[in-house]
């Protein structure tokens, strides 16, 4: 009953996909590469598949080792591994605006359901730092188990389920998983599964647990209940990062070690290979649901540094890209966390929040017209390219409807500059923020 009430909600998501001005709102904004070699992120379009210029992480993002969108889709968080620290991104304006220190070898993060506590996980020093997400401060740690003693002990990647709110963290690269506490206050339960675990996902109705093994080529897949092994699925050689679709039909998994990707159909477990490039050892898979498209970080290859976009309704390669400015890509972002309040997708959720600018290129002036599902506390600002906010619009509480302001193009009285500008409007907890082209 659980996979039928799924399927039939993804074709509830793919019908109003189909409209053509849900479509294009849906299909703005960036995704992010981590690059380990060269320290960097680099920004793509997420529908040309266009990268911008480069984000330098260095000196506390130093060997990018995951990287998460944040519930509500406004920052992008992205974990030094060596930099011991973690950097955070604000999407609208790809500046980085804090950067927090954490454990020794840090290398995982997960939000919590609620969204007011960042979970980073450090291997060598056996805990997890618990970032409030209000303040971006470390306010403690949670000490998790060392497993069985693996050469690499300690904990590794997270991943949260929807349904019970629990936190899921597998052993860095060796046999247990660990159940984690919904305000990250206490380990719940440790068993041990499989024997090299690497990265994981839980299920959108929380039924299953899958968890990469890079030591037995296998999907293990878990009984969130009881945490006993349902069954495992095997793959190809070192299979790396794995994500899930929506509608909990199709699972992907990027195998580093023989250049492929893996679709897995969660009905009957049937396995598809999708081979990328030759020489390619792809890691990370990201998969932005409104697409219907899995992002694959694919390392580095003979042709240079690319991505590999992977259709999983049709178990086919559709593309890849080129990562210009960048360096064995590691790990990639491309949709905000899953909670229980969503899907996961940003525009789902701003596809109710509405905004638009008329003309856009505009030149003196703009009408910023914006709509409101329900009553809220509302700010309409204009942030500059360097993340700095120039003109606020509008602020103070707005009744539900349609709404508009008009900018003239002026910051402090003065004609601002040719360039860039990003409107953003803040409304009841959710964001959404477009570009606005003011040219002279």
């Amino acid at each position: 009953m659980k996979r039928l009430l799924s399927f039939l909600f993804g074709l509830t998501v793919l019908a109003v996909v189909a409209s053509g001005t849900v479509a294009a709102a849906r299909l703005e904004g960036d995704g992010y590469v981590g690059c380990s070699a060269s320290d960097n992120c680099v920004p793509f379009d997420l529908e040309t598949h266009t990268p911008s210029s480069s984000i330098d992480l260095l000196p506390e993002g130093n060997y990018p080792y995951d990287a998460t969108m944040r519930p509500g889709g406004a920052e992008v968080w992205i974990v030094g591994n060596s930099g011991d620290a973690v950097v955070v991104i604000d999407v609208a304006t790809n500046v980085i605006t804090h950067r927090i220190p954490v454990g020794d070898y840090p290398n995982s993060l997960c939000f919590t359901d609620d969204g007011t506590k960042a979970l980073v996980s450090s291997r060598n020093d056996d805990e997890v730092s618990i970032i409030n997400t209000a303040t971006y401060a470390v306010t403690g740690t949670l000490p998790v188990g060392t497993g069985s003693g693996g050469t690499y002990d300690g904990p590794g990647n997270m991943a949260l389920d929807p349904v019970s709110k629990n936190i899921y963290a597998v052993d860095w690269y060796d046999d247990h998983l660990y159940e984690i506490a919904p305000d990250a206050s206490a380990v719940l339960d440790a068993v041990v599964i499989g024997s090299s675990c690497w990265q994981l996902v839980v299920d959108p109705d929380g039924e299953y647990i899958y968890v990469t093994d890079r030591g037995t080529d296998q999907v293990r897949v878990i009984d969130q209940d009881t945490l006993a092994e349902v069954t495992a699925v095997a793959v190809g050689d070192d299979p790396w990062g794995i994500d899930v679709t929506e509608d909990g039909a199709y699972l992907v998994v990027a195998c580093e070690d023989n250049s492929s990707a893996y679709v897995i159909d969660t009905a009957d477990w049937a396995v598809t290979p999708i081979f990328l490039e030759t020489g390619a050892d792809p890691r990370d898979v990201d998969i932005r649901d409104d697409q219907g498209y899995a992002y694959v970080a694919g390392g580095s290859s003979p042709s240079g540094t690319r991505v590999y976009v992977v259709e999983p309704s049709t178990h086919s390669l559709k593309s890849s890209f080129l990562v210009e400015y960048g360096s064995n890509a590691n790990v990639i972002a491309v949709q905000e966390q899953m909670t229980s309040g969503g899907t996961g997708v940003p525009e789902i959720e701003t596809a109710r929040l509405g905004l638009s600018c008329f003309p856009n290129p505009f030149n003196p002036k703009t009408t910023v017209s914006y709509h409101l599902p329900e009553a809220a506390e509302v700010e309409l600002a204009v942030y500059d390219v360097a993340g700095r906010r120039v003109v606020v619009l509008a602020s103070g509480v707005r009744e539900a409807g349609d709404h508009a302001a008009t900018w003239d193009g002026k910051v402090d009285g003065h004609p601002a500059a040719t360039g860039v500008y990003f409107v953003r409007l803040t409304a009841g907890g959710s964001m959404r923020t477009i570009k606005a082209a003011l040219l002279k």
